[in-house]
């Protein structure tokens, strides 16, 4: 039986990255009942690998596709966003190349697919080509996003879809006291917020806001929400708390607690960035980049990352500088691409880093520098992401803007495996297998046992 690195591998457009993040999430800390673990050993969760450089170049192809190699199922999150993405379609095709077809599993966020209305369709073009593809996978828009993540664990742990929702069920029964009572003392603050809203000063509700922040951050956390979630939130947002005007056109966005209605997620969305909410500026940035509830206006999109760029917002600033690099809304200008990921980076934005290094590497908007393109991914990695750390043991091996030293390539390799990494594990098995940079394993902590011993006597002088 084939042994793999991941149960899943999770392709998306950067679109749908706050859907890419919440299912990892919910994906690597979902508890396996124990009779449903198989060979599993206890405790041990799903591996779920998510690609976090969706902008970051055709490069990373290979690198991707042995992450492909490696996982057992492909989730696809199906969305117009990814449909039109050629990133997405080529890791569906690669895996369909592998003789997975059976194994890949739509999880539909948004759209329909196959369908007949061009802006509406959510499957990449290599999943409609498929003749008799018939994976039912999980539509959130149908069943919700609690049983539909179900429907994924059941697919991915070969267990029947009922069997899960049941024991989801006796769960809940078995919890429903406490949060109920959770639930009651929230909802009876919630009503006493609202009725406050509605009758005090604008000065007591701006007063209330911090209250508002609270139970806001606790909605924000749920898997599913009820209408009277999405009523305290419109009150609030109606009373000007830009926080509940994120949660509520993400609400709209993806039928959480109402009807889905893209019309008002944009509505929202432009209101929280009107007042100056850097978080609404990067959504409605996307708005008008997808054409969500509005007409597709590349320019207004560009203009909101640029706004929110400007107010100091990591996300916006790196937004801006894959439009100048692209030429998406605004003229390709590589050096202006470059001074904004340079500032990207500054600010310690991992895909600023990893890009500013690229630019480095191959010259973009810059003259080729392997030292500084040395110095970015070392700071990437010291940051702990695993990309960057594999990406600086192969500079330290191939003394690509830093002498070769192989024990510190062979350092950031392991460090990389141990981060999750399926490359930075083969490449640690290579160092191991060939002596690279290994050394002696005994050696190494009778030299550290020294240093201990040379602590311990300074401390007693």
């Amino acid at each position: 039986m084939t042994q793999y690195l991941y149960d899943a591998f999770i392709s998306y457009s950067h679109k749908d990255m706050t859907w890419g993040r919440w299912l990892q999430r919910k994906l690597e800390t979902y508890r396996i009942p124990k009779e449903m673990r198989g060979e599993r050993p206890a405790g041990q969760n799903l591996k779920i690998f998510r690609d976090q450089t969706d902008l970051a170049g055709v490069e990373l192809q290979t690198a991707l596709r042995k992450e492909l190699d490696a996982a057992r199922f492909l989730i696809v999150l199906c969305s117009p966003g990814s449909a039109a993405s050629s990133w997405v379609n080529d890791e569906v095709k690669y895996f369909i190349s592998l003789g997975r077809v059976d194994r890949i599993i739509p999880f539909i966020v948004a759209g329909e697919p196959r369908s007949e209305d061009p802006a509406l369709e959510c499957y990449p073009a290599a999943l409609r080509s498929l003749t008799g593809f018939t994976h039912l996978g999980a539509n959130v828009q149908e069943i919700g996003r609690g049983k539909a993540f179900l429907k994924l664990v059941s697919i991915l742990l070969d267990v029947r879809f009922n069997r899960l929702v049941d024991r989801e069920r006796q769960r809940r029964i078995r919890t429903g006291l406490a949060v109920g009572l959770t639930s009651a003392v929230i909802l009876m603050g919630g009503s006493l917020l609202i009725w406050k809203n509605i009758t005090v000063s604008r000065r007591n509700q701006e007063l209330s806001f911090d209250i508002y922040g609270a139970a806001i951050v606790s909605l924000s956390q749920k898997d599913e929400f009820e209408p009277s979630d999405f009523e305290f939130l419109r009150t609030s947002a109606e009373a000007g708390n830009t926080q509940a005007m994120q949660l509520l056109a993400d609400c709209y966005k993806y039928g959480w607690g109402t009807e889905q209605d893209f019309e008002k997620e944009f509505y929202w969305c432009r209101k929280g960035a009107e007042a100056g909410d850097t978080m609404c500026m990067n959504m409605l940035s996307n708005c008008y980049y997808t054409g969500e509830g509005t007409e597709a206006d590349p320019g207004k999109s560009f203009y909101w990352d640029l706004q929110a760029a400007e107010a100091g917002d990591n996300a916006g600033i790196f937004g801006v500088a894959v439009s100048y690099e692209e030429g998406r809304g605004v003229p390709a200008d590589p050096q202006k691409a470059f001074e904004w990921y340079h500032k990207s980076a500054e600010a310690g934005y991992d895909l600023g880093m990893y890009n500013l290094a690229r630019c480095y590497l191959m010259g973009i908007g810059t003259d080729p520098n392997p030292a500084k393109a040395f110095f970015w991914t070392k700071k990437l990695a010291e940051t702990g992401n695993k990309e960057g750390m594999y990406n600086l043991g192969r500079m330290y091996q191939y003394a690509y803007g830093t002498e070769e030293d192989p024990q510190a390539a062979y350092l950031w390799y392991r460090k990389s495996a141990e981060a999750g990494y399926a490359d930075g594990a083969r490449m640690a098995g290579w160092c191991r297998e060939n002596n690279y940079g290994v050394g002696d394993p005994a050696q190494e902590w009778y030299d550290r046992a020294e240093e201990l011993q040379g602590e311990s006597e300074g401390q007693v002088r």
